[in-house]
């Protein structure tokens, strides 16, 4: 679990996150690392089930799709990435998550709507204003931001 707050230093991007963050852990590990952690954290958010059937994945069975593929304006953030297994990722291909997942689709509940929803609306990076910040002088005379 994150910390509640962090701080930044505006001159440098020196940023002070929790060990899961993927932005923190694209300057500590490798980017295969990075990435490895990053794909086991989507996994997580969905308990190891896929988003379109509900089936129990694990590592050797679980691969990663997005949501609004790329091709249709879709990006490579956690929001818009969800596990899924083999099967369902084919079978969606290319389509929108509601034109695959629509009330024909066998596996097809308003509770899983109402999740992938749920999931496609999160902040997958917050960023906090000003306004929500409180500004220091650090040590070396530089202005830093602390959120409060």
């Amino acid at each position: 679990m994150c910390a509640p707050y962090f701080w930044v230093r505006i001159h440098v991007a020196t940023m002070f996150h929790c060990p899961d963050d993927f932005l923190s852990n694209l300057i500590v590990l490798s980017p295969k690392a990075a990435r490895k952690r990053f794909r086991k954290y989507v996994f997580e958010g969905w308990g190891w089930q896929c988003a379109y059937c509900d089936k129990q994945l694990d590592e050797r069975t679980a691969t990663i799709d997005h949501i609004v593929p790329k091709h249709r304006g879709g990006h490579s953030t956690r929001s818009n990435l969800a596990a899924a297994c083999g099967p369902c990722n084919r079978a969606k291909a290319s389509q929108l998550p509601f034109e695959y997942l629509n009330q024909s689709h066998p596996y097809y509940s308003e509770q899983r709507v109402a999740k992938l929803k749920d999931w496609m609306e999160q902040v997958s990076v917050r960023f906090t204003t000003t306004a929500q910040a409180v500004p220091y002088i650090c040590n070396d005379a530089t202005l830093g931001w602390i959120a409060t």
